[in-house]
């Protein structure tokens, strides 16, 4: 991963500076009454997004529609994996057990696992998964870097990150317009590409999968509420990404479920190897050409949970400065492009506040510590509750339905992943203060995978 541009380092200490003064401000000078209208803008964009998701320009397939679509295309599944021996054999016998096959029983799907410097044997891991589950003849492991056992050449260092990684196959060599990008814990049920390839049939060329978070009851009390939070925060940001995508918007792409086409993907300049959350380089590149990534709501990938606070906040800084890099270098690309709508522009600047607002509330917090006036901190604060009130308990309308009809059980759970998403808030702080002060390589925080428990199995249809 490449080092932090010294214009981006002065560019996040002025927004540091600006946003902390402008904080410690509203503390100090404006009424409260002020700033119900900041709270009101707030509500403005919350609404018409939640409004907006129940009507997505795509709508999901019953299996009837489903197999009533001509020629399904094939795909091609992309998985980029460094040392996940672990997990990467669940993952391809979930592919070899997919119904995306021709009327003879062969996949219409091809396999390429890039093995990026696995010291674990993850590439000959996959080639006898894909062996056992018959699909040698569609996969193929490149190796990414020296052969196993060998020393990186310090004379030509990689870099990090799964977008680095990606760029060892060029997008031009895939076998299929339909790319399936997937992380080697990921797990899908047996109609993940049949109906992935129904949305590209009717016209998508961007798409990402719902993610959902695996939660086993042999999970301790403590980690299994962790790990129901994310899986309800991903609900939440489906909610957002959803209504964003049917106003035409920015939305984004998630990286574990990334579904494109490929000559939108060739026409964007394929992967970037500096991107640090590569999904959301794409998401933008995509955008300034005047795409919305559409949320696919029966396309579900499953993923482990992090049940450790230092590996919850290892994986929230990547993210978070992987948001933030993205921003320093592509905010100006997009506002340029003349094919991005004034709408979409706008979405954008909109959504990307969640960044900078963090700050804002570190300088109201200095400043009611000082004047102690707390209404202005309280305003701000409650405006954030009744967003995340109002997109928890709509968006888990669609989520098990039958244990969410209880309006008390979607109001905890909402209140639950208000508190969790909270961790937002220093990671973001600290992720402008790191950008600010350093200068060296960023590093990639790679997540540990230890594999679904015995007996698990991700299902079959929409959820």
């Amino acid at each position: 991963m490449t080092g932090t541009p010294r214009s981006w380092r002065l560019t996040a200490g002025v927004i540091l500076i600006v946003c902390l003064s402008s904080g410690v401000a509203i503390a100090a000078y404006l009424p409260p009454a002020v700033l119900l209208l900041p709270a009101a803008i707030l509500l403005a964009y919350v609404i018409p997004v939640a409004v907006a998701s129940r009507r997505p320009p795509l709508g999901p397939l019953d299996a009837a529609a489903l197999d009533g679509l001509d020629s399904l295309p094939p795909a091609t599944v992309v998985v980029a994996a460094r040392d996940e021996a672990v997990v990467i054999v669940d993952l391809i016998g979930d592919l070899a057990a997919q119904d995306h096959r021709d009327e003879r029983g062969r996949p219409r799907f091809e396999l390429i696992v890039i093995d990026d410097r696995s010291i674990d044997g993850t590439g000959t891991a996959a080639l006898r998964a894909a062996t056992a589950g018959g699909l040698e003849a569609v996969t193929r492991v490149v190796r990414r870097g020296p052969p196993p056992g060998a020393l990186d050449d310090p004379g030509i260092p990689l870099a990090d990150g799964k977008g680095a990684a990606l760029t060892a196959v060029s997008p031009a060599s895939y076998a299929a317009d339909v790319v399936v990008v997937l992380d080697a814990d990921a797990r899908i049920a047996p109609d993940f590409l049949r109906r992935t390839a129904g949305y590209f049939q009717r016209g998508a060329v961007a798409m990402t999968a719902r993610r959902r978070i695996m939660s086993p009851p042999s999970l301790p009390r403590v980690a299994a509420e962790l790990a129901g939070a994310q899986d309800d925060e991903q609900t939440g940001d489906g909610e957002i990404q959803r209504g964003r995508w049917a106003l035409r918007g920015c939305s984004e792409f998630r990286g574990n479920g990334i579904l494109i086409h490929r000559e939108l993907l060739e026409a964007v300049g394929g992967w970037h190897e500096g991107a640090l959350c590569e999904d959301l380089d794409l998401s933008t590149r995509v955008a300034a050409l005047g795409v919305s990534v559409g949320w696919a709501i029966d396309v579900v990938v499953w993923e482990e949970p992090v049940v450790s606070l230092r590996g919850l906040w290892r994986q929230r800084l990547r993210w978070g400065t992987g948001i933030i890099r993205r921003e320093l270098e592509l905010t100006i690309p997009l506002l340029r492009s003349r094919r991005l709508s004034p709408f979409g522009k706008l979405d954008y600047l909109g959504y990307s506040l969640q960044t900078i607002l963090p700050v804002v509330l570190v300088g109201v917090l200095l400043g009611s510590l000082v004047t102690g006036s707390w209404a202005g901190l309280l305003v701000l604060l409650a405006a954030y509750v009744l967003s995340g009130v109002i997109l928890g308990i709509d968006g888990f309308r669609w989520s098990d339905p039958g244990a969410s009809r209880s309006p008390l059980v979607r109001l905890w759970r909402a209140i639950r992943v208000i508190a969790f998403s909270a961790s937002w808030l220093p990671v973001f702080c600290v992720a402008w203060a790191r950008l600010a002060l350093g200068g060296g390589a960023v590093r990639y925080a790679k997540m540990e995978h230890h594999g679904a428990p015995e007996g698990w199995h991700p299902g079959g249809g929409p959820v």
